[in-house]
């Protein structure tokens, strides 16, 4: 005998409706940051609305998702791929118990500037001062990108000048999958995908992904340097954090894993050698969808799974907590690893550490000041100029051509202050970037490590090197 489950209440009928945790507009954001509209859909500079259609259970789970309205194909697939990413519901109620809901989600495709698109290549022209026109009749250059569905690069970039006869190949910038400096969660290997231009800087948008070819980040470039916004992403897929560049620091919100609403904060832009702005952090939920701070007063509670400190092959919950006033960090704030592997305590006032210690799994206890301390060259800035003025040789074929201009390098600080993972970010001429890298790879052991709660870590470091002609 088959029992027929009970049927779908009508928004309507129920004494609570079912809604987002967060409420609607996190929703909608939500599907607004996880959506990736389609290359096709995008080259036809498509706009426009899929409903879709469900049911949310008596737990909260969602189910018989359906087309409500169509857009098109792909559209709707993508739709429906982002929707089903959202589980973060609280279910409708009626006469005092929780019951089924139908439910209306619109998901929005905002217009944007179509694009030719042709065999999985994505073609722009440009004018003779490299800016974008339409009209290929009046370009001086044609730029071949190709992209997959999802707009992944799959090729190299190749760019081409109007030749009297014809199309000429005038540059090509291999697409290259290079190691990242960093490590995912989960200890893995993590690359680097996109392309560089001549000088090695990172020019359009670049990918992280994991060794099984997982997306992990993405981020634009421009000469090298990061511009605009950069997206973080869970292992399930969905967005963990989205940072947007402001004048002065960066906008950023992240979710947890199940598409609720996590935290809403600003932060300044780092500067290298200088204490960092501390976070203002604006909204907080927990992961019930409690919303424990309003316009930056309330506690921060958080727990989370991470490896144990004893036991790395083992996991452990993380419990964080404090007090947040002017969406600053206030007061005592503690952190605590469940299986007493890791843990610390420190003290604020207005979002700065005045004193903290942390104790790990042999029984040592660190004391320190600064929750984190950016790497410092022996001597600091005056030691590192007095470096550079003693070391740095201008080579004397870029001497000759007169070229100037700054060589920007990237390179980790070990926790010993020796360096590793040289990059040239943003070049001059070969010869110059080459002498900025000799001096660089010379400075290994003449820096003091970066420090987190009193314990050596490495660092990314960006240093520009300036060469100028007297």
């Amino acid at each position: 005998m088959t029992i027929a489950q009970n049927a779908a209440f009508q928004p309507f009928e129920v004494d609570s409706i079912a809604e987002p945790r967060g409420g609607m507009p996190y929703l909608n954001t939500f599907l607004q940051t996880n959506l990736r509209k389609p290359v096709r859909a995008a080259a036809d500079g498509i706009s426009g609305r899929v409903i879709l259609s469900a049911i949310i259970n008596p737990d909260a789970s969602v189910s018989d998702i359906t087309l409500a309205r169509s857009l098109r194909p792909d559209c709707d697939q993508e739709a429906m791929r982002v929707f089903r990413l959202f589980r973060a519901w609280r279910p409708a109620y009626k006469d005092g118990k929780p019951v089924r809901q139908l439910v209306s989600v619109p998901v929005a495709f905002t217009k944007n500037e179509p694009f030719l698109y042709v065999g999985g290549v994505k073609i722009s022209h440009y004018d003779e001062d490299e800016k974008a026109v339409t009209d290929s009749s009046q370009a001086q250059y044609k730029q071949l990108l190709p992209l997959d569905s999802v707009g992944m690069p799959t090729g190299d970039l190749v760019v081409y000048k109007r030749k009297p006869k014809g199309w000429a190949e005038a540059v090509r910038l291999p697409l290259q999958r290079k190691k990242h400096w960093k490590r995912g969660p989960s200890k893995q290997t993590l690359f680097l995908t996109g392309h560089q231009d001549a000088d090695g800087q990172w020019l359009g948008r670049v990918y992280t992904v994991d060794e099984t070819g997982t997306l992990v980040e993405q981020t634009d470039y421009e000469e090298g340097q990061r511009v605009g916004s950069a997206i973080q992403y869970h292992a399930n897929g969905v967005v963990a954090e989205k940072s947007d560049e402001l004048t002065e620091g960066y906008a950023l919100s992240s979710w947890y894993p199940s598409g609720q609403i996590q935290q809403i904060w600003q932060t300044g832009k780092l500067k290298q050698l200088e204490r960092s702005t501390p976070e203002r952090v604006l909204s907080f939920w927990d992961s019930t969808g409690r919303q424990l701070i309003t316009e930056g007063n309330g506690p921060f509670l958080t727990v989370k799974r991470v490896e144990s400190k004893r036991d790395t092959t083992q996991q452990t919950d993380y419990t964080e907590q404090g007090q947040y006033v002017g969406g600053l960090r206030e007061g005592i704030w503690t952190g605590r690893y469940a299986d007493d592997s890791y843990g610390y305590e420190e003290r604020y006032e207005k979002g700065i550490c005045q004193a903290g210690k942390a104790f790990s799994a042999d029984g040592d206890t660190t004391r320190y000041t600064e929750r984190e301390k950016q790497p410092e060259f022996k001597g600091g800035l005056t030691g590192l100029g007095e470096f550079l003025s003693q070391n740095l040789h201008y080579p004397s074929d870029a001497q000759r051509a007169r070229i100037e201009g700054k060589v920007f390098v990237s390179f980790v600080v070990c926790t010993d202050g020796t360096l590793c993972d040289y990059e040239v970010l943003k070049g001059v001429a070969p010869s110059v970037d080459q002498e900025a890298l000799r001096v660089i790879k010379k400075m290994s052991g003449r820096w003091k490590p970066g420090y987190e709660r009193g314990k050596p870590v490495r660092v990314k470091y960006n240093l520009p090197i300036n060469f100028m002609l007297h």
